[in-house]
């Protein structure tokens, strides 16, 4: 007897189905398979946050401290005093007190005249108002060689720049 491949999945041998011998599944289980697979997702979320790789937060760099880098520029020019013209050193004293106020407060001290400096003044020390305007005077005027002035500027300069630093240090 041959069997016809395509009638063999037709036949009826009198089996039932093996379904009808199954259970029907319960509500129950159905509820408890779902909260399984939820308390599953739950515990992979946290063993991912445990063992990842923790990305620090990005550094700062630390806070400039512009009061000792104008400190040290005024005793670098301490060495410049005997053999520099008196304009320079009066031009640099002024130029590290202005970069100090543009630095550290924010000035534009930096970019301004001596007389729209003055004019705008009404924070800082009068001290400073007073040494760049004597500095001014001089870094456009000629000169010589004055060590003892230049000294003398140079004094006032670590004077002026301790005043505003200490008043800045007060305001915090």
């Amino acid at each position: 007897f041959i069997m016809d491949p395509e009638d063999s999945l037709s036949l009826d041998h009198g089996i039932p189905a093996p379904e009808t011998y199954l259970p029907g599944s319960p509500l129950w289980f159905w509820w408890l398979m779902a909260a399984g697979i939820f308390l599953l997702l739950i515990l992979a979320s946290f063993l991912y946050r445990a063992f990842r790789k923790k990305t620090l937060p990005p550094l700062l760099p630390p806070p400039h401290d512009f009061y000792a880098a104008a400190a040290l520029r005024l005793r670098e020019l301490e060495a410049g005093c005997d053999s520099r013209p008196l304009s320079e050193m009066a031009a640099d004293c002024s130029l590290t007190i202005r970069a100090y106020l543009a630095d550290s407060l924010s000035e534009p001290a930096l970019y301004e005249t001596v007389e729209e400096f003055k004019a705008r003044q009404v924070e800082l020390p009068r001290e400073a108002e007073t040494l760049l305007t004597s500095l001014n005077d001089v870094k456009y005027a000629r000169s010589a060689i004055d060590p003892a002035r230049a000294r003398e500027f140079i004094d006032h300069s670590k004077q002026c720049l301790e005043t505003i630093h200490t008043a800045q240090n007060l305001k915090a």
